[in-house]
Order: C-alpha cells, then structure tokens, then sequence
C-alpha cells in the first residue's frame, strides 16, 4: 500500500521501513491479551498480514520468513513467547506455515487494488487473518483431536479477529493520512517561491 512512497522517498527509508516492521513484528508478536469471554488474542495474525500491506507482498513476505527463521532458531517472538523448530510440526505448526502464504497474498492483494477507499484493504487484512485461521485449525484438528466444532471455534475466535482488523485498519488509516500530510509538505517546499 505505501510501496511507491517508500520506493520513491530517500535510499535509506525502504530499509530503515523493512527493519522497523521486522522489529515491531518481533516484538509485539508475543503479546497477549485476554477478552473478557477468556479467550486469548495476539496481534501475531495481524502483524503477518498488515506489514506486507505496507510494505508490498515481497518485503513484507521476507520479514515474515526472517521471523519464522528467528523464532526456529530460539528467539522468544511466537504468539505466548515460545519459541523452537518443533512449533513448526506441532499442534500450531498450520499457523505459522500459512503465515508466509497469507503475508504474500496479502501484500499482492494490497497491491493489485485500484480503489483508495479503506474498506478493500480492510477486508484483506480480514480474509488474511481468516486464511491463517482456517490452516491453522485444519493442521491442529489433524493432530489433536478437537470435539468443538470448526464453526463454534470460529464464532468463539470471531470477536478477536474483527478487533485485530479494526486495529490493522486503523494503523492503515492513520498511515495513509501521514503519508498524505508529509507527501503534500514536501511538494509546498518544493513549489513556494523564493
């Protein structure tokens, strides 16, 4: 979404950018809260698809890859603070595993939209989220016997995944009016007599 600014601004930004997003990525992923129904909710669905929407599917989807790799190696950045290759083949190994493919898809669906309204981006950031979700519960439910049914897991997940999006749509916003303000500065600087 911000992919030509950043490729038109000065040299140093596109990666001062990608190493920002990587760091807010790796730091805020391990964050939870808990709704008031008991039900846990990290940003980590959230960071994984709204990075490469600012980023552009290809940044975005390294600095995702990078998090992977870190948090395989042992840096503490996945959802609760773990951490370690076997989160890959254990019961949340479907969520990480969709993560590259939600960010690239994501990112590429920012791209691709020819509307400046908000309510495409936010509906990508939702249906990314929902990607991970649905690949995640499909690895889980093959590896751990579940009686819950894949609906009732979505309606009790629901909630979060609609804040997480107004959370992303709102940080998408309120970049977007930035980028606005500073692109228009610039161009009064340029333009002002002398």
């Amino acid at each position: 979404m911000f992919e030509k600014q950043l490729n038109a601004a000065a040299p140093w930004a596109k990666t001062a950018a990608f190493f920002a997003a990587l760091a807010v990525l790796m730091v805020l992923s391990p964050m939870q809260w808990t709704s008031g129904e008991g039900i846990p909710i990290t940003l980590q669905s959230l960071l994984v698809v709204l990075l490469p929407a600012i980023l552009g599917w290809k940044s975005g989807t390294l600095a995702v890859v990078i998090y992977l790799i870190a948090g395989g190696f042992g840096a503490p950045v996945f959802a609760y603070g773990t951490f370690g290759w076997e989160r890959f083949t254990g019961s949340t190994g479907g969520f990480l595993l969709a993560f590259p493919l939600a960010a690239m898809l994501s990112g590429w669906a920012m791209e691709m939209r020819m509307r400046s309204t908000m309510l495409i981006p936010t509906l990508i950031l939702f249906a990314g989220q929902l990607l991970i979700l649905a690949m995640g519960l499909l690895w889980q439910r093959a590896i751990v016997p579940i009686e819950e049914s894949v609906l009732d897991t979505l309606l009790r997940l629901g909630p979060g995944l609609l804040i997480k999006t107004a959370l992303g749509s709102l940080v998408l916003v309120l970049l977007s009016r930035l980028t606005a303000f500073f692109t228009n500065r610039t161009r009064q600087n340029h333009t002002a007599p002398e």
